[in-house]
């Protein structure tokens, strides 16, 4: 057999692959209508097998059955698998969702969770538990109890009954009002979305501000004791102590109070008990190699001006590691354990624990192991901080190891180590403006939620740039430039917030692996494949993103049909129906601004003819003829045809940001995006502010609020010797 030059200039070569094409797809068409579906419903399925969305596996309270959350289950005509719902309320709303009816299919069959012989109730932290087991009842023929005190993760949620009267018993007791599905289908809920937590990005910006201002009060201490012999005119030497050792300076200063280190290097391992100030000037405090230089055992302690080095290796407690939990629900207290004590007594340059309230600042570490080591709720403001790790990731550990302790780290550099910051349980914690350099990941969270990853930069790493790993929700992602890496931004869990990143020259820009998500306004370029879809159900808005000269712009696993638009609003994608270099050579876009503002056709970047039209322009001709037409009208609608796809309905002429592609192509400089305006202008419902977007990122991108770029002034001077 001949081989079809996909790309080849004979009009034959081109006929024969359309009716191959063609011949395929009609095959694959017929095989699905002679495949008999029955006229019967079919019967649910244990909750366990179906493709879940919604908030049973990201809250903790569900894993460990202290909280129950109506459950549904849903057959989509179009999907092979069935689809779980973990609330109500989340299968309402994709049922009025034609987005959801154009991706799974119209709903063959629904079933919810009833609660009629499991005697509910709800406590006083809005928790449902039960004491049977619920049953499944057709969703069309039962009843609902909604606007009770019963509440999830994310918000109200809806009881089912199979009968009114134990609807009714339920309501009088625990508030709310009894609707059928008819009624229930035209209400809408009060739970968090992705959008949610678009609206939150600033005011979580706003409070890590105010932290660190805050933080200030504790480094602002006045002076009680002078490390060394010298006299401290600066600070009034007469009304000062004076001790030979930091140590003794610290056993020697009142609480509340500032330990002044003069410059010099001090080969001490020390240990602080009381809520004080360190505070060098140029100084360095060096270990012996073993062990944890700093050690800090209570609240409110600040440490500041210092360079520390002599840590020891061990990087975790082997013993504890190599006996790991076992993987059964509800062993999540287990897993802790596990982390805690495996990862929570190597050696570190500072380690804290049970110390709530502590500040390092303006701080340089050289550490074999951790540089700084959280535990035990040692909530930390960390800004100024410079750590460099092993050369080689494999054998040192991480720049910031938080377990259970919620960080803000501000405009600090990690270089070198395992990973640059490793979050375990540290919900609600912030990581901006910050600088990671060759690790095996940047950024990675683990079990941690409702976090805002920032403006950070983030260079040749090992694994990945951003990764945040295992159930959790509420995640931002925003104004992060990453390069050279094998997965820049990997989230996972649900209700992620993925804006306006820049992603250059990496193996794979974006993997769109958190569900129920919002990826938006992304510049994804010079990568080798652009952006994954990877969930089995699509249930996110990847929309006004930027594709530009990657070797591949997006691909799709196994799943149904993607759809990446919102409405009329898609994506850009460089030479999708233009040369491919035409964004360089007319920057402006011109001769597209007379042209209407989307194509008058879908784009499919997963599909063999689309993906190449961008490198090879000879496509352009085969995608527009009527066979491939066709073929794309029969793609989007027969089950068989949509494995594996994706799909833009609404691919823009222009970038949405032409400004910051030019810049990150042309540059590896960080660029970054001025995103603040427009999320604040988006969470007042300004109606206004999506259509202006680009053009207020691109005018103001290099530019930022004084506050949050130039550093807080400290009573002592940075040490001057950092890592490069």
């Amino acid at each position: 057999m001949s081989r079809i030059d996909l790309y080849g200039d004979g009009s034959g070569t081109r006929s024969r692959l359309v009716w191959f094409t063609v011949a395929a797809i009609t095959g694959i068409v017929v095989a699905a209508f002679l495949v008999d579906v029955g006229t019967a419903a079919p019967d649910p399925v244990a909750y366990d097998r179906t493709v879940g969305l919604g908030v049973s596996a990201e809250t903790d309270a569900v894993m460990a059955g202290k909280q129950d959350v109506p459950k549904a289950q849903v057959f989509y005509s179009q999907f092979q698998y069935v689809v779980g719902y973990a609330g109500i309320e989340t299968m309402v709303a994709d049922s009025n969702d034609p987005l959801t009816r154009r991706q799974l299919g119209y709903p063959t069959a629904m079933y919810v969770h009833t609660y009629d012989d499991a005697a509910p109730t709800v406590d006083d932290r809005g928790r449902l538990t039960s004491a049977g087991s619920p049953a499944w009842t057709p969703a069309t023929e039962a009843v609902y109890v909604a606007g009770s005190g019963a509440r999830t993760a994310a918000g109200e949620t809806v009881v089912p009954f199979a009968d009114r009267t134990a609807a009714e018993s339920f309501a009088t007791a625990e508030g709310g009002t009894v609707l059928t599905w008819t009624a229930l289908h035209g209400r809408s809920f009060d739970v968090d979305t992705a959008a949610t937590v678009r609206g939150m990005v600033p005011h979580r910006w706003t409070d890590a501000t105010e932290r660190i201002d805050r933080s200030t009060e504790r480094t602002d201490r006045p002076a009680s004791v002078v490390v060394g012999r010298e006299m401290d005119t600066k600070h009034g030497a007469d009304t000062l102590q004076r001790a030979g050792s930091i140590q003794a300076a610290i056993d020697a200063a009142p609480p509340n109070t500032t330990v002044v280190v003069p410059a010099g290097t001090y080969e001490e391992r020390i240990t602080i008990e009381k809520p004080i100030t360190l505070a060098g000037r140029d100084a360095r405090i060096r270990g012996n190699g073993t062990g944890s230089v700093i050690t800090v055992r209570s609240a409110n302690v600040s440490i500041t001006g210092v360079r520390v080095s002599g840590t020891g290796n061990r990087t975790r407690d082997d013993e504890a590691i190599s006996q790991p939990p076992g993987t059964e629900d509800g062993d999540d207290e287990e897993w802790d354990q596990f982390i805690r004590t495996g990862y929570g007594y190597g050696d570190a340059g500072i380690v804290a624990d049970g110390s709530p309230g502590l500040v390092v600042a303006n701080t340089t570490i050289e550490t074999n192991a951790s540089g700084i080591l959280l535990r035990k709720g040692s909530d930390a403001v960390i800004r100024d901080v410079r750590v460099a790790g092993t050369a080689g990731w494999e054998h040192g550990f991480m720049g910031v190891t938080a377990l259970n302790s919620r960080i803000v780290v501000a405009r600090s550099t990690f270089t070198g180590g395992r990973d640059g910051i490793y979050l375990h349980r540290g919900d609600g914690s912030v990581i901006r403006n910050s600088t990671f350099r060759s690790s095996r990941y940047g950024i990675h969270l683990m079990y941690t939620s409702d976090a805002l990853l920032a403006d950070n930069v983030i260079r040749d790493q090992e694994f990945g740039g951003i990764t945040i790993m295992t159930r959790p929700e509420g995640n931002a992602i925003v104004g992060n430039d990453v390069r050279r890496t094998p997965t820049a931004i990997q989230p996972s869990g649900i209700r992620s917030y993925v804006g306006y990143n820049t992603l250059v020259d990496n193996e794979l820009g974006l993997s769109t692996s958190a569900r129920e998500s919002v990826y938006e306004y992304n510049v994804i370029a010079d990568n080798g494949m652009g952006a994954r879809s990877t969930t089995v159900v699509p249930s996110s808005l990847i929309a006004r993103n930027d594709f530009v000269r990657n070797d591949r712009h997006a691909s799709a696993g196994s799943g149904p049909l993607r759809i990446w638009a919102d409405d009329e609003h898609g994506n850009y994608w460089a030479g999708a129906y233009e040369s491919p270099s035409s964004w360089m050579t007319d920057p402006d876009h011109t001769a597209a601004r007379t042209a209407p503002t989307t194509f008058d056709r879908a784009y499919r970047p997963s599909s063999s003819v689309d993906a190449a039209l961008h490198r090879e322009p000879a496509a352009t001709t085969l995608a527009e003829s009527p066979a491939v037409r066709a073929l794309a009208e029969l793609r989007g609608s027969v089950p068989g045809a949509r494995t594996g796809s994706v799909i833009d309905p609404a691919p823009v002429r222009t970038p949405h940001a032409p400004e910051r592609i030019a810049r990150a192509t042309d540059s590896s400089d960080p660029t970054h995006a001025a995103w603040r305006q427009d999320l604040l202008n988006e969470s007042g419902n300004d109606a206004t502010s999506r259509n202006d977007a680009t053009s207020r990122n691109d005018a103001n991108s290099t530019t930022t609020r004084r506050m949050d770029t130039e550093p807080i002034m400290e009573t002592q001077p940075m040490a001057t010797t950092g890592v490069p």
